[in-house]
């Protein structure tokens, strides 16, 4: 039995692995369709872990608490930052890519958000898996069989030890009138009596048993015999750290509410900023040759708290101007290029082909405000089969280039001479 136990060590973490993944789909459907996080359903990895462990047959030991913590540490870790947002994306219709989950990771409202969950999740966890893992490694210390190990049993006897044997060991109290703290008894005069009942073997074990399963107690050096604790789980596993187990919850309490509220102040204080400065500019001055963008009054040219606010920080300097329709179905962006940056000097067209990677692309010459603009226009399909138009324009100023990119729907094509005068 002990060569098969550890031939299936391995199918063992392998069954918890699995098992702490099964106990995550319902945290995931609640997330994903719920809208909500009930970190409580947590208990729900640990225990399918324990059993994914348990129904190989594996050996347990001590390295079993450490195989679940791992195991649902790992559950936790990939469910909410792989298999949630691939739900998400698929609630939205939004292909699965690596590339849409790369683009997902880089939203850093989403990733704010995700890592605030994911923290609050962690907290209400180690709470959970340590009450579980402090009883398996008392059941394991009271040496309870490979097949009598629960997460919580209730019932105090093993094979080792009866319910009679733990009742024999009741009734020596109660002739000491040893059943509270009050009136606690030495050691010395259970143990003598321990001995005429079990033998000396038995009875030091017996009472080392039910010392650690908590039903004797200890008070000021004597002993008592807890009924309570004997008839209750909760008093063998609970009651004993109560306030212990209390003051973890009021703490993961407060630092869940701490995290909660300063995600929402932050929000509430980007929101304000955004509301508070001038939103209506609808005009751009481009800085050579008196050019500049007049857009339509359904655009709003984004300030930067704006544009780190809808598109991310890594987008609040790339560009010199960001401008957006009412919709979002529309955008301009804005940036200078110098050519001290390229080793060659490129004509426009051989710019373009180079900075898009595409040699073969036709480079269109127009002339627009009595200026010569050059242009590519590229349409492409959005993750939903929607067509989309990117228009790349630049202008030469000498010794840099304006570049302008608009990107629309191809059935709702910007007129770039309608917006660059």
């Amino acid at each position: 039995m002990e060569n098969e136990s550890k031939n299936r060590y391995g199918l063992g973490i392998l069954g918890a692995l699995l098992g702490a993944f099964v106990g995550s789909i319902p945290w995931i459907l609640m997330y994903v369709f719920g809208n909500m996080m009930y970190s409580i359903l947590a208990i729900l990895i640990v225990l399918c872990s324990f059993y994914g462990y348990k129904i190989m047959k594996a050996k347990i030991d001590k390295k079993l608490p450490l195989i679940l913590s791992i195991c649902s540490f790992i559950a936790i870790t990939v469910t909410m930052f792989i298999i949630i947002p691939i739900c998400l994306m698929m609630r939205e219709e939004i292909t699965i890519s690596v590339d849409n989950l790369k683009l997902i990771y880089q939203t850093e409202e989403f990733m704010r958000a995700l890592i605030s969950d994911y923290v609050i999740s962690l907290v209400f966890c180690v709470v959970v898996i340590g009450g579980i893992i402090y009883n398996l490694n008392k059941q394991l210390k009271e040496g309870v069989n490979s097949e009598d190990i629960k997460i919580i049993s209730q019932d105090a006897s093993n094979s080792n030890f009866s319910n009679e044997d733990i009742d024999k060991v009741k009734s020596i109290f109660e002739n000491y009138g040893a059943t509270n703290k009050e009136n606690a008894v030495n050691k010395e005069e259970i143990m003598a009596e321990l001995i005429k009942e079990f033998g000396e073997d038995k009875g030091k074990r017996i009472f080392d048993y039910l010392k650690v399963q908590e039903i004797i107690k200890k008070k000021s050096n004597k002993f008592y015999f807890s009924e309570k604790a004997q008839k209750s789980a909760w008093y063998r596993y609970g009651m004993t750290s109560f306030k212990t187990f209390i003051i973890i919850i009021v703490l993961a309490v407060i630092i869940a509410l701490v995290i909660v509220f300063s995600e929402q102040v932050e929000k509430n204080t980007i929101e304000n900023n955004i509301s508070s400065e001038n939103v209506f500019e609808n005009t751009y001055e481009l800085g050579v040759d008196n050019l500049k963008l007049e857009f339509p009054s359904d655009f709003t040219i984004l300030n930067n708290s704006q544009i780190e606010y809808y598109f991310g920080e890594e987008y609040k300097d790339a560009y010199n101007c960001l401008a957006v329709s009412d919709d979002f179905q529309k955008i301009v962006m804005v940036f200078e290029d110098d050519k001290s940056n390229y080793e060659e000097d490129y004509t426009p067209e051989e710019y373009l082909q180079y900075v898009l990677e595409d040699e073969s692309i036709k480079v269109k010459e127009e002339t627009i405000s009595d200026n010569k603009f050059y242009v590519v226009e590229r349409p492409y399909e959005d993750e939903n089969g929607n067509t989309y138009v990117e228009i790349d324009c630049i202008y030469d100023a000498g010794d840099k280039y304006i570049c302008i990119i608009f990107d629309c729907l191809q059935e709702d094509k910007i007129n770039i001479s309608d917006i660059i005068k």
